[in-house]
């Protein structure tokens, strides 16, 4: 049922596209400039190479990772790689998109954890939507977790969601161990 809706909203979506004049367009690739630049440079290096990542355009695969999707990592603890063949790594999933990178849903997880838990709304728009993405990713894989009950998310992954929600300073935290780990 999922799967078949996600089709329809993704021939509607095509169909949207094919109907558009060139001003049309460029006014819906700025806001998707704007909105989830990664997104676009990922879509843009797609169609200028054909998804073959070519030799200095993309950073040294580390030789602890299985799906050639992963960076280095400053911590023995986060250098874990999702564990798959590149065609089936974690962030080609299309379920990977729907439910760690859709910003509509990050949304809703957000605004159920800030009423939830009677915190504020973070008002970084990136770092709120990062580490959203992150704790999604997390329930999906593992579930719910608490206290002294952790998990490191895959490099592939981490950076999968840092391309998409980036901090601009390029400084992110990583992984900190619980008083239980």
């Amino acid at each position: 049922m999922a799967v078949q809706a996600r089709r329809d909203r993704q021939s509607q979506l095509e169909e949207c596209i094919s109907n558009m004049d060139l001003a049309a367009l460029q006014e819906t690739l700025k806001l998707v400039c704007k909105k989830q630049p990664s997104l676009l440079m990922d879509v843009l290096k797609t169609a200028n190479d054909n998804g073959d990542p070519t030799p200095g355009n993309s950073p040294a695969v580390p030789d602890w990772c299985s799906c050639n999707n992963c960076r280095e990592m400053p911590t023995e603890r986060e250098k874990l790689c999702c564990g798959k063949i590149p065609q089936n790594c974690h962030t080609k999933l299309a379920d990977f998109y729907t439910i760690v990178l859709d910003e509509l849903v990050l949304e809703v997880a957000m605004r159920f954890r800030n009423d939830a838990l009677a915190e504020p709304r973070d008002d970084n728009y990136n770092r709120a939507h990062r580490h959203t993405a992150y704790r999604q990713y997390v329930m999906w894989m593992h579930g719910r977790l608490g206290a002294g009950n952790r998990k490191v998310i895959p490099s592939c992954c981490i950076w999968k969601i840092r391309d998409q929600y980036p901090e601009p300073s390029g400084q992110y935290v990583g992984y900190i161990e619980g008083v239980l780990d």
